[in-house]
């Protein structure tokens, strides 16, 4: 498990990476794909594309939602509701609530799956930036995985340090993707989730610091 920290800083605020790291799937797109049997002949080319750097990445979500035609939005959140929470989720969000961390979930998966943990956690307080469902369907792109998007993880924490004053060297970043402790380098604290229980790890990075 990869982990970075300044040992003499306090805890001030922690940002989540939400699919694979607060859920078990590390896609949900992948997902609704695999259960509309549109993944291996079709949805698959177009990530291999946008990882060969062919596409970026708005294209590369239009043509997979597109596969998703001819079925309802609300068929499409029935098969999110099918992806299991990290175990360790409800007692990771008592604790932040208790200590009234200010946490922020920053995700190119859904703000349906992040919102529903909110309401079932009463996780307060806490922010999201994900990517909408509409009608259609389609995805409203709220969230970028390009490292150079004006909407990527980096530029959204950069906004939230900037509006809310949080100390980036104080930040916990936590998730399932290198990519994303790269691209959140400037956060201080760094959890990388490799396996479920990892996310427990996250109680040792509150307590570090503080009195």
């Amino acid at each position: 498990m990869r982990t970075r920290l300044l040992p003499t800083m306090t805890i001030q605020s922690i940002i989540f990476d939400l699919d694979g790291t607060l859920t078990t799937v590390p896609s949900p797109w992948r997902h609704i794909h695999e259960r509309l049997g549109v993944w291996e002949d079709t949805a698959s080319s177009f990530l291999n594309q946008w990882l060969a750097g062919e596409i970026p990445y708005e294209e590369f979500c239009r043509r997979d939602f597109e596969l998703w035609a001819g079925h309802d939005v609300r068929e499409i959140e029935g098969l999110l509701d099918e992806i299991e929470i990290n175990s360790h989720v409800p007692e990771i969000v008592q604790r932040l609530r208790e200590e009234k961390i200010p946490s922020f979930i920053i995700s190119s998966g859904f703000s349906y799956i992040a919102h529903k943990i909110r309401d079932e956690h009463q996780w307060e307080p806490l922010e999201i930036y994900a990517n909408d469902l509409a009608d259609g369907p389609e995805v409203r792109i709220r969230v970028s995985a390009d490292f150079d998007s004006p909407i990527s993880k980096r530029r959204l924490a950069d906004k939230i340090f900037e509006s809310t004053g949080v100390d980036p060297d104080r930040t916990l970043v936590v998730s399932d993707s290198e990519r994303d402790l790269e691209m959140l380098s400037q956060c201080g604290h760094q959890l990388l989730v490799e396996a479920e229980r990892d996310l427990s790890k996250v109680h040792e990075f509150i307590g570090r610091g503080r009195p």
